[in-house]
C-alpha cells in the first residue's frame, strides 16, 4: 500500500484504474522486502529487478485497494503477469517510470510507455515499425504537431499496447508490420488500429481496436482499451 501512496493516478477510461510511479523515487524494493527472484530473473541486473518488482507490487496494491483482491499475479516460472479471473491488466516501464492499468470491465487492455527515440533509431527502424500506409500518413503531411521521432515512437508504442491487449487471446508474437493504423485523430489523440486479415482470422481477433495516447516531457504513454460493458 505504501507504493500506491507514492504513485500518481492517471485517467485512461472510466472503467480502468491506472497509476504511474517514478522509479527514481523508489529504492531497491526487492532488497527491502527480501523478495524471492523468479527463475527467469536469476541473472537480472539491479535496474531490471527494480522495474519488475515495482510494477508487480504496484499492480498488487491496485488489486487490493480498488478491488479487494489478494491474488498473486507473479509466477516463479511464467514471465507474464497472471491476472485473476475476471481481470484485465497491463504493466509497462521505461527508464525511470512504471505504469500499471487494471480493469474488471475491459475485454482488451494494454498499456505502454516509451521515451522518444533518437534520430539514429528512427532512421534505422522506421521500415521495421511503419507500414507503407503509416509512412504515407507522415509523408503526406497528415500528422500535425509531431516530429518524425515522436511519430515513430507513437506508432511503436501504440502497437506495443495493442499486442499486450490481444496477447491473452493470440498467445503468440505478432510482427509490427502485421498491425496498422486505420484512422488517426491527432486533435483527440485517438486511433483505430487493425491487424491484417491473415492475423485476424488466425487468432480470432476483432476487426479494429481503439487506442489513445498522451505525449509529455519526452515520454509517450499509449493504451488500447476495448469494453462491451458501460461504465459502472
Amino acid at each position: 500500500m505504501q507504493l500506491l501512496k507514492a504513485a500518481q493516478t492517471i485517467v485512461l477510461a472510466e472503467q480502468v484504474v491506472s497509476y504511474t510511479l517514478k522509479l527514481v523515487d523508489i529504492p531497491q524494493i526487492w532488497q527491502q522486502n527480501d523478495l524471492a527472484h523468479p527463475d527467469y530473473l536469476l541473472n537480472a541486473v539491479p535496474k531490471r529487478l527494480n522495474e519488475f518488482y515495482v510494477g508487480r507490487i504496484l499492480a498488487q496494491a491496485i488489486l487490493q485497494q480498488h478491488f479487494s483482491c489478494l491474488d498473486s499475479i507473479t509466477s516463479m516460472s511464467e514471465r507474464l503477469p497472471i491476472w485473476p479471473k475476471g481481470f484485465k491488466g497491463s504493466i509497462s516501464h521505461c527508464k525511470n517510470k512504471v505504469v500499471v492499468a487494471v480493469s474488471v470491465q475491459a475485454d482488451y487492455l494494454g498499456i505502454d510507455i516509451e521515451h522518444i527515440v533518437d534520430e539514429s533509431f528512427a532512421k534505422d527502424s522506421a521500415a521495421l515499425i511503419l507500414t507503407q500506409s503509416e509512412q504515407a500518413l507522415w509523408q503526406t503531411g497528415q500528422i500535425q504537431g509531431l516530429n518524425f521521432r515522436e511519430y515513430l515512437t507513437l506508432i511503436f508504442s501504440l502497437k506495443e499496447s495493442l499486442y499486450k491487449a490481444v496477447y491473452p487471446v493470440a498467445q503468440s508474437y505478432i510482427d509490427f508490420l502485421e498491425a496498422f493504423v486505420e484512422q488517426i485523430d491527432m486533435e483527440n489523440q485517438s486511433v483505430q488500429l487493425s491487424f491484417c486479415l491473415k492475423v485476424r482470422e488466425k487468432y480470432g481477433l476483432l476487426e479494429s481496436y481503439q487506442g489513445y495516447w498522451k505525449i509529455e516531457d519526452g515520454v509517450v504513454l499509449s493504451w488500447v482499451f476495448q469494453s462491451s460493458e458501460p461504465p459502472l
